[in-house]
């Protein structure tokens, strides 16, 4: 597999993870989230969002730093090819 599959296959991992991070937090903090003292009337609940969003977020930066990514070079050869 080239470069350029590998990095096109991480960049489909890490939009996936960023989305499912995203849906997380517009989740967990839209709406109705903080009582009428200013407190979040559910804290738990936003625990847990916060946490499946690192959770993914995490996926995402460890798919980010452990790809090779592709060189102006390569780039180029791809396209002459």
């Amino acid at each position: 597999m080239s470069t350029i599959e590998e990095a096109q296959i991480s960049t489909t991992t890490i939009q996936d993870q960023v989305g499912i991070a995203l849906e997380a937090l517009q989740r967990g903090f839209e709406g109705r989230i903080i009582n009428g003292y200013g407190v979040y009337a559910d804290p738990s609940s936003r625990h847990r969002d916060l946490l499946e969003a690192r959770k993914a977020i995490e996926v995402a930066l460890s798919a980010m730093t452990s790809t090779r990514w592709p060189t102006e070079a390569q780039y180029e050869k791809a396209e002459q090819a």
